[in-house]
Order: C-alpha cells, then structure tokens, then sequence
C-alpha cells in the first residue's frame, strides 16, 4: 500500500491496477499541484497522522437553489397559513448525497405542472377569513391593493418588495378584479407569487456592486433566508428578517448571536435529525432494505421498530447536546421488546449483549449487508466514506470478478473465509484491503442486525452441504487513518473512531454538505476548518453547527 499527497492510493503496481480514494473532493487543489487533500505520506508503522488542510477561499460558488418538496409545504403555510399536501409532488431525485443538494433540484413539466395546480388549489380553498387575514387592512377591498402586494411580496420573495415587483403583481390583482370579484385579485396575486422563481427557489444574487470583482456578499436578506432553510428547513421567522432589515446578518461579530438563536428553535433539533438520519444513509431505510425471510425470520415484522430504535438514538446521542464521541460510544437502549427479541433470535447470540454506539445500530447493520448475510465489503465502505470522507473509486473501465465465483471455487465455512478467498485474487485485493478488515470487526452481528457468536454459512447460490456453525472472528485492522490499530468488535472500532481528527473532520465536511447544500471544493473551506475546531474543543454537534454557520462562507459567494 502507498499514499500520496494528493490522496492516498493503494494497489498492485505490477499489475497496472490501483484502488484510489480521495481525502478531499476532486475538485480540490492539494499542495503538490494534483486533485485532492493534503494528506502527508504515513508514518513508518503505515499509520497516517492528521494533516490540517491549506487554507482555501471563504468564497462558495453562488446558487438558485430549488426547496425541496418539505420546504415548499412550510413556505405556502408561510405565506397562506394553510397546509398542503406535498406527499405526491415529484421527489428529489437521489444525488448519492444529500436530498436538499443545490445540484438535485430540477423543474420538470410535472413538476411545474404541480406547482400550479397545488397554488391554485390552495388560493382558491382559502376561506373569506383566512383571505382578509392575509391583506394589512383586513378587508378584501382594492383600496388595500399596495400594502397587500408590498406584504405578501416580502413574504414570499423573502426579501423586500422592488418597484418592478409591485407593478408586476398589481397588472395580476388588476386583471383578475376585472372579473368583478375583487377577492380574485388577491387571490390570483397570491398564485402568481406562489409560481414566481423568487418563491420557488433561494436565490443568492446579492446587491448590484462591480461585476468585475471576483466574489461578492449576499444581501442580509439572502442570509436570513439561507440560514433559515439550512437550520430549520423553512422560511425566516418575523425576527430573523428583523434583524436582517437592520443589517445585522452580515456583521460577523453578530452572527453567531443569531444563528444561537436559530439553534434554540424546535426545529433546529428536527433538521439536526434529519441531517445523522441521511449522513448514516437510512433515509430510504424503510423503502430500500429488506431481508430474505428464511435466513432472518421476523425481519420485516421488526424493521419500523429498528428505524424507531435509531431515531431515538440520534434524538439522544445527536441532538444539540450530542456529540461525536456519545454518537459513537454510547449504549443504546432497549426499549421494544420485539425488536430485543429478534437481535437475541440467533441461537449463539448472547441474550445480555450491550449494543455501543452508532455501528451497533441494527438499522446501520442491515443497510450495509446484503439480503442473505453480512458484506465485510459494504460496512467497510459505509464507514470510509461517512466517518472518514475516503471516497474509494475502481480502477476506469474495470469490473470486478462477482463475489459469487470465489463461493463457487472454494464452497467458504463462513462469510470471513468467502470474502479472504475473494480478496485474495490480485486484481480483488487492494481495494478490499482497505474495507473488509474493518467490516471484519462487525462480523458478530448478522445481516440483520442480530448479535451471534457462531456462523452457519449459507447463501441462494450455495448448493453444497452446509458446515457445522463456525467461531466468528471479528478481528480486523484500521489502516490510513489517524487511530490505526487491530481491533475485534464495533464497540472497539467505535471507541478508536470517536478519537479520531480525521472522523472529526469528516462529519464537519458532511454537515457542511447538508447545511450549505454543496460538496466543498476544498477541506480548508472556512466552515469545515471551523466546525472541525469546535469538534476537537467540545465534541458538541452545536458548537460545530454555531462555528459552520457563522464562517465567512455564509456571507461570501463567488461569481462565475
């Protein structure tokens, strides 16, 4: 194995075949001039110490950025104080990432077709009382016209009401009242803010300044509203765009104030949530996993509890007093007696066995393994790519030989024996050197999730007699990081983890991708090296939220 400044690689040199990873997105300019992190060449004991990346531009590159069908629903309740049903609007489409990615959102012709018929709809069922209360003068009358458009406007667009704004809308609430029904002005007004860009999406235009210069500052209402969506997925509260009028949001010194302010909310917690929920990819749990019947009985009866028993989990361990190490260490409760008892349905399975941290998580477990056993390979590259940000790709224009010719060659006792014999083929080994000894060390929980302590291997495509059950061994080996070592158990691998800069780093960078809505071109972005210091000082997820948010990549973007 090798490593290299601008990443690390391992591979078979005399083969011409390589398994690459990357420390930092490929966009990133390491410093020898190549793609990537700075990541400094290990240690002679194969260990990689921690390097801080260089320092990059606070600058992020300028987005309109689509709401996603949720924030939709919470901006027409904004803005009307009435609720849609967004269960049937076209989803997101799945970046690999995160759902509210900058990059995922595209207008469709279905999708513009919905946001039509929903804001017709949802003008049309308001009532006589729910119209006046929208309009200042509490009267549907055209004399209240001016103030209604300016409101309604500022509320919807999220920034203040221009000239062309009002002129625009007031041609929409004249041609309307032409019918007769002055109600129709307002309401069709309403439709036409709900269809407007500046309603649809979260523009970060700025104030006209030089065009020339290079990067420039969001206005404090485009803050407001950025920093809104980010913490609380919704539009900014009365207060936030107060202070934004006063221009608070752009002085750093008041910043942080106000994003402590935003962290205190309810829904802060909420979008926290959602945010493990997706970085431990079980946002599609419930739809995506499932398990072969006959090789784990009564998975599917348990598998909402299982989701239940991760939520609550992360509500504990992840929430604003949450931290890396308790996400990481800490023991997860028993609180569903089905659930307890389908993790203790394996006849080796010890019926007292503490279940520690994160990747104990029997949600975690059955979406990294496959429908009939576990997947060394899987967990490996879960825990790569979401706890370290090591993003392994294949060699270009190689495919791997199927899993399934090495079970034929050489009939495994147990999935350990299967995945060596496969990983030891040259052109298999330097990639699954670098994931299957870590997924080794969960091996004492099934591809379900249940504790054991002997395996009886079988699988679909097995047709030979099947070995009396076998020991597990859940040794395994942690290499390219900064807590290198063997360790034998998840609870082991878990503790080495939550000491680790590099994991701390790592979760800076995905929430980072959450909150901001980008992948960072860099690791030395100001809001990831910031995030990643609070982490080291606390460990707390809200001081890493308080240090990402009040960087001065909030306020700066880039011109293009």
């Amino acid at each position: 194995m090798s490593f290299r400044s601008s990443g690390w690689i391992c591979g078979l040199g005399f083969l011409g075949l390589a398994c690459t990873g990357q420390l930092g997105d490929p966009s990133s300019q390491s410093a020898s001039g190549g793609t990537g992190s700075d990541v400094p060449l290990p240690q002679a004991d194969g260990s990689l110490p921690y390097a801080a990346p260089r320092p990059a531009s606070a600058a992020l590159r300028a987005r309109a950025w689509l709401l996603t069908p949720e924030e939709y629903g919470r901006s027409v309740r904004d803005l009307l104080g009435v609720t849609v049903d967004v269960s049937d609007m076209d989803p997101v489409p799945d970046n690999g990432i995160y759902p509210n990615m900058s990059t995922s959102g595209l207008v469709r012709v279905s999708l513009a077709e919905q946001y039509a018929a929903k804001a017709e709809a949802a003008v049309l069922a308001l009532s006589d009382q729910q119209l006046r209360a929208l309009i200042p003068c509490g009267k549907v009358d055209a004399t209240c016209k001016a103030d209604f458009l300016r409101t309604a406007i500022g509320k919807a667009f999220r920034r203040p009401a221009t000239a062309e704004d009002l002129t625009s809308y007031g041609e929409v609430f004249d041609l309307a009242a032409e019918s007769g029904d002055t109600a129709l002005g307002f309401r069709w007004a309403l439709k036409g803010l709900m269809s407007s860009p500046y309603f649809l999406y979260r523009t970060e235009i700025g104030a006209p300044s030089d065009e020339a210069s290079p990067s420039f500052r969001l206005t404090d209402h485009e803050i407001a509203t950025f920093l809104s969506y980010s913490v609380l997925g919704a539009p900014p509260s009365e207060a936030l765009v107060a202070a934004a009028d006063r221009g608070e949001l752009a002085d750093p010194a008041l910043l942080p104030g106000h994003i402590e302010q935003l962290l205190a909310t309810p829904g802060a917690a909420d979008q926290l949530g959602q945010f493990l929920v997706q970085w431990l990819r079980l946002h599609t749990f419930e739809d995506e996993v499932d398990k072969f019947e006959d090789v784990f009985p009564g998975f599917a009866k348990v598998k909402a509890a299982m989701f239940a028993e991760t939520q609550g989990f992360l509500r504990t361990n992840g929430g604003m007093q949450g931290s890396i190490a308790s996400l990481l260490t800490a023991p997860v409760p028993r609180s569903d007696a089905a659930l307890s008892a389908f993790y203790s349905s394996d006849p080796s399975g010890a019926t007292d066995t503490e279940r520690r941290g994160v990747l104990s998580l029997g949600a975690v477990l059955a979406r990294t393994a496959k429908p009939y056993l576990t997947s060394p390979t899987l967990r490996g590259l879960f825990i790569r790519d979401q706890l370290l940000c090591q993003h392994i790709t294949l060699p270009e224009n190689f495919t791997p030989p199927p899993i399934e010719e090495s079970e034929l060659r050489a009939p495994p006792k147990t999935t350990r024996e299967l995945y060596e014999t496969h990983a030891a083929q040259p052109v298999c080994n330097s990639c699954h050197a670098l994931t299957d000894d870590i997924g080794y060390m969960l091996e004492n929980f099934d591809g379900a999730g249940r504790y054991r302590t002997l395996e009886q291997y079988r699988s679909p495509s097995f047709t030979a007699p099947m070995a009396d059950p076998q020991p597990i061994d859940a040794a395994g080996r942690l290499v390219g990081t900064d807590v290198d070592g063997e360790y034998d158990s998840a609870a082991a691998l878990g503790e080495a983890l939550s000491r680790s800069t590099w994991v701390r780093e790592c979760v800076a960078r995905q929430a980072f991708r959450f909150y901001f809505g980008q992948v960072e071109p860099a690791r030395g972005v100001p809001p990831v090296v910031r995030g990643t210091a609070a982490l080291e000082r606390t460990g707390l997820l809200r001081d890493m939220l308080v240090a990402l948010l009040s960087s001065p990549s909030t306020i700066e973007r880039a011109r293009e």
